[in-house]
């Protein structure tokens, strides 16, 4: 496909390359800080304007008669496999909407939604192929809760230059925060340096003096939480005493390295790894060692902690979402909702309250309230609407958890968190929730 040629500012891209020949890339014009964007703008005054950004457009593609044809990747076997959950909530999102009439959109109309999946192992060089597919050969609308860092990068260039969204990507890392230059992509997570930040404001508090030992998956997913914890640790009395990467592609595990970070003398143990070596990892500590520990917001889920040997007792999260496995979240009206209809739409009682489709239920109801908001039913008009949320929420997050867009000023739609610590199966509330809008880029250091 043929690429536009468009001249992007360095000012505004803060030190970032100039992106040459990508349909997405941002020009002056519409830059997030000349603009408003809200839902019911011009074309002129959208963060993202097709006729200006795009060549070869289109924006309908996908759309046929009361029908939109999705597409998502996921891990559906190998290591990772465990995240094909959140695929299957996502598709009993679309399966209940279908069920009710379809997805209400802005021309009046509602949708059925046709969900098509491919299975990239959660590795990076089988997903440019797969995706090629889905656009190409499927003809699909939009990708929504592709999984993983590394896989949704391999296709970023691909995407962005044929104008095609990646919405609710099922991963936080702070690569999707530069919507200047790749417009087409939204987080449905929030931005692993903001749940960094959670973490070291929380230590702050309690331990002021804390010494951190850091296990990191060594790709961009665990990158971004080492960079946003030295960052925030900076002014402080906290240190970072020991840290050690882990290669996820590498099939060993992280027991070694949980070893020798026992030695380290640290007070307290962040793991920034994902998939089922997340919670391996805490079974691995030896019991001579007994730190503060924190992990991350994508291994907290009923699921995962049930591989920790019984060794999640204690752990500490920043948690953004309700809990369907938690008592204190099951009468909630958004969690009543999801298990009804997730149960009417096959999930069974392990999925509902396994903490992993419940994500991925939330991502469909992510793309519902962009195509709802949309000015019509259009790629762009979507990903606008989807830059310009106020004061809204959906899925599963938590009541005071509050969602705010504004293009590039803030893509960012998840920035709070509560902090709780595992208690016998739940979750104990220790921090309540704070809301950092606008801030997850300048916490990763954009």
């Amino acid at each position: 496909m043929k690429k536009t040629s468009i001249q992007v500012s360095a000012a505004l891209l803060l030190g970032f390359a100039l992106i040459g020949g990508a349909c997405g890339g941002r020009d002056d014009s519409s830059s997030s800080e000349s603009t408003e964007t809200t839902a019911s703008d011009s074309t002129e005054a959208a963060f993202i304007d097709p006729a200006a950004d795009c060549t070869d457009y289109k924006g309908t593609q996908g759309v046929t008669g009361d029908t939109i044809k999705i597409g998502t990747v996921r891990p559906e076997s190998g290591s990772y496999a465990i995240y094909d959950n959140v695929t299957k909530g996502l598709e009993a999102y679309f399966k209940s909407a279908n069920a009710a009439g379809g997805l209400p959109a802005a021309d009046g109309k509602k949708y059925q939604v046709e969900l098509i999946k491919k299975n990239d192992e959660y590795d990076p060089a089988k997903t440019p192929a797969l995706v090629k597919q889905l656009v190409e050969e499927d003809g699909v609308f939009a990708l929504v809760g592709n999984i993983g860092t590394e896989t949704n990068k391999s296709v970023r260039d691909y995407l962005n230059e044929n104008c095609v969204p990646n919405i609710a990507l099922a991963t936080g890392s702070t690569q999707w925060g530069d919507a200047n230059a790749y417009p087409w992509y939204i987080s449905g997570l929030p931005s692993y340096a903001t749940e960094a930040n959670a973490w070291i404001s929380y230590l702050e508090e309690v331990n002021p003096t804390a010494k951190i030992a850091l296990l990191y998956q060594d790709d961009d997913f665990g990158q971004s939480y080492k960079a946003a914890i030295e960052k925030a640790i900076e002014g402080t009395k906290i240190t970072l005493v020991g840290e050690e990467g882990f290669n996820p592609l590498a099939g060993s595990t992280t027991e070694a390295s949980v070893a020798k970070l026992s030695q380290s003398g640290a007070d307290t143990f962040i793991v920034g790894v994902g998939g089922t070596a997340c919670p391996l990892t805490l079974s691995f500590v030896p019991t001579t060692w007994t730190p503060m520990t924190m992990i991350s917001v994508t291994c907290a889920s009923k699921t995962a902690l049930a591989l920790a040997g019984g060794k999640d007792q204690g752990v500490y999260m920043a948690q953004p979402t309700l809990d369907p496995a938690d008592p204190a979240d099951q009468t909630n009206p958004k969690v009543v909702e999801f298990a009804t209809q997730g149960a009417a739409a096959g999930l069974d009682e392990a999925q509902i309250q396994g903490g992993i489709a419940s994500v991925g239920w939330g991502f469909g109801s992510m793309f519902a309230m962009g195509l709802e908001n949309a000015t019509t039913v259009d790629r762009a008009a979507v990903m606008n609407a989807l830059y310009s949320l106020q004061d809204t929420t959906f899925g599963l997050l938590r009541d005071e958890v509050t969602v705010n867009t504004d293009g590039a000023k803030d893509p960012w739609a998840v920035e709070g968190f509560r902090i709780v610590q595992r208690e016998n199966g739940a979750w104990v509330e220790k921090a309540p929730v704070t809301n950092e809008e606008g801030k997850s880029n300048s916490f990763a250091g954009q």
